[in-house]
This record gives C-alpha cells, structure tokens and sequence, in this order.
C-alpha cells in the first residue's frame, strides 16, 4: 500500500519540531513508553542535539482541538556506504505516539511527512522498529528488502532448563548441562584454543576504525564503522553495560576482528552483540575469533550471546558454526532505494539507539 492510499487524518495535523526548543515536549511523550527511561535526557542530547553527522529532524503530531503534540518521530543521519560511495541516509526514530491518539492515520501522517523530509535531505531513509512501527512501515511506502535474523548461543544451561523443565529437574538438568558443556571448554581439549590474543576494552581503539579501512566492504549497503561512528553510536548513546572485545594475533597486534558487546537490558546473563567487524570484512567471518567471544563471554559469567545480522552467507555460516542458532528475525524497512541487489551487511548499531 502506497502512503497516498490512506486518507489523513483531520483531527491531527504534522508540524517541524525544533531540536532544541522542543527537547522537554519530545521527552515528555517519551517518557513511559519508549527507551531508556532512566536515561532519556541523555538519549535526546546526544542523538538530536550532538550528532556527529549532520541535523536530524524531528516531526511533530498536534491535536487539532486541544492543540496537544500527542507525537514524536524523529530521522537521524547516518553515513553508510553502497555501492563504493559514502551516502548520507536518515534512521527513522523514536516514533511515538500518546495513549488515546493511537490509531493508524495519524501515526502514518507522521512517518509520511517524515519519509517525505527525509528525502529531500538524505539519499534514502530507512528504520529498524518494533511489530507496530513495522506494520505502520509496510503501509507507508516503505519496502523490506532484507531481514535480520536474531542467532543465540546458550552458554550455561541451568536458567534455561528452569524455563522449559518443571522444578528440581529443570535444575538438575541444566546442571548436568552445564557440567558437560564445562568439560567442553576445557583448554587443553585438542582444537579448543584459537592461540588468538583476545581482550576486554571499554573504549574505541583505533585498530578498530584500521581494521575497517584495510577489510573487503564491498559494493552492499553497510555503516561506516569510522572512529566517530563508533564513539557516538556504542559509547555516548546510552547502554546498560558496553565494552568490546579486541581478537588479534598477539597483543598489540593489528585485529582480525572486534566485538561490541552490552549487557542484555530485560534478559539477565545475556549479552547483546551490537556490532562486530573482522578482516575479511562483507565477505567472511573468522570462526576462531567468534570462539573466542564465546570462551571470554563464558569466563565473564554470561549465559548466553545473541546477535542480529543481515549479511553474506559465509559470515553467517561462521556464527552457525561455531553453535549459533536462529531464533527470530527483525525486517529492514527501506524507502528512496533498493539494495537488495547487491546484497547489506546490517548489524544492530544501525538501530536508533
């Protein structure tokens, strides 16, 4: 459906907002229903006030009668490359709308002007969302030429076995889950360690913008993983806890891959991986690196690593390989260009934060 074949809705009407006058209006409407509640000043500054790339903008929904903004629907830039060319492209975000203004007209009002502003700016626009802001993406014009996939990896089996097994034999089965896997992961088992160097770090190293700049990135749309990029996206918006993992040849060495990694903010014990990069770039993932994610997030206590990608075969193959499997996908909603051609390398880090 086109976004012209849905009449507007006349009780409401869109309006520009003004980043920094209407900073109290946006987080106001936040407030209760998206984000991180305990951190949504800090969420509005850095990604509408402070970003690195350019002005976003920001949408408004006003009732009519009452003159009440009941809506927010903002668009940040982000610079991503396609086809060998940087483009600067507008990240749908933070669509929300008031309790008792929640129907689908005005909501699309919102996306439409939005989508419409963003390309007048930007190159394309494009949004990772939620089941209800997909289905207002499908009826906006939007396409879904890809879709991520969700992989998970148990790594301690006992709160998993509690869900799915009644009582003591939930705990006697993770238990003996977790006894065997342990065995597993012994080091001097044959073919359990990489001989890779792989260490915690809580800041951007700059072997990580280097690994990016000398790795296969191909002619598909992906972020630019520069230094900035990654400063803005995975330091200053906010996270429950972030480091990332450097896998190299030696200590100090060029890396051959890099993990940014965040605790799980509803699921305890489960670590999100928003982002990863490796030597061979779009093309392929190195499985040893991928097993040392996993022995360093085990000797960190996790109990269990999830990761949503949208990429090449052979990157995915190595996740599966190494124990991942898939549980669920998210769509990438894509408006003013198709890359469906020549393929996307779409982690988490494109998400609005």
């Amino acid at each position: 459906m086109n976004i012209r074949d849905t009449a507007p809705d006349d009780r409401y009407e869109t309006i520009e907002g003004r980043l920094e006058q209407d900073r109290d209006t946006v987080i106001g409407i936040w407030r209760g229903h998206i984000g991180w509640q305990a951190q949504l000043e800090r969420m509005y500054d850095v990604y509408y006030l402070d970003c690195p790339f350019g002005r976003p903008l920001l949408q408004l929904l006003r009732h009519r009668a009452s003159g009440e903004i009941v809506g927010t629907l903002g668009a940040g830039p982000r610079p991503m490359l396609w086809q060998g060319r940087e483009l600067r492209a507008a990240a749908a975000s933070h669509l929300a709308v008031l309790p008792g203004h929640r129907s689908l007209r005005p909501a699309l009002q919102l996306l439409r002007d939005m989508t419409v502003r963003g390309l007048e700016q930007f190159e394309f626009a494009y949004g990772l969302t939620n089941a209800l802001g997909g289905a207002i993406g499908l009826r906006g014009g939007y396409s879904v030429p890809v879709r991520l996939r969700r992989y998970v990896k148990v790594l301690r089996y006992r709160r998993f076995a509690q869900r799915v097994l009644p009582g003591p034999l939930g705990r006697a089965g993770g238990a003996l889950l977790d006894g065997a896997v342990a065995v597993g992961r012994q080091p001097w088992l044959p073919g359990r360690r990489s001989g890779l160097h792989a260490a915690w770090t809580d800041a951007i190293d700059p072997r990580m913008q280097a690994l990016w700049e000398r790795s296969e990135r191909g002619d598909g749309l992906s972020t630019m993983r520069t230094a900035t990029m990654l400063e803005w996206r995975l330091l200053r918006l906010p996270a429950l806890r972030r480091r990332f993992l450097l896998v190299a040849p030696a200590a100090g060495a060029p890396l051959l891959a890099w993990f940014a990694c965040e605790a799980n903010a509803h699921v305890p014990g489960l670590m999100t991986v928003t982002d990863a990069w490796f030597a061979g770039g779009v093309r392929e993932a190195d499985r040893r690196a991928v097993r040392e994610l996993c022995r360093m997030a085990y000797a960190a206590g996790c109990e269990g690593i999830e990761v949503r990608l949208a990429a090449a075969a052979p990157v995915l193959e190595a996740w599966r390989a190494e124990g991942f499997v898939a549980r669920g996908e998210q769509p990438l909603f894509v408006a003013g260009m198709d890359p469906g051609s020549v393929g996307v390398h779409i982690t988490d880090i494109e998400q609005d934060g």
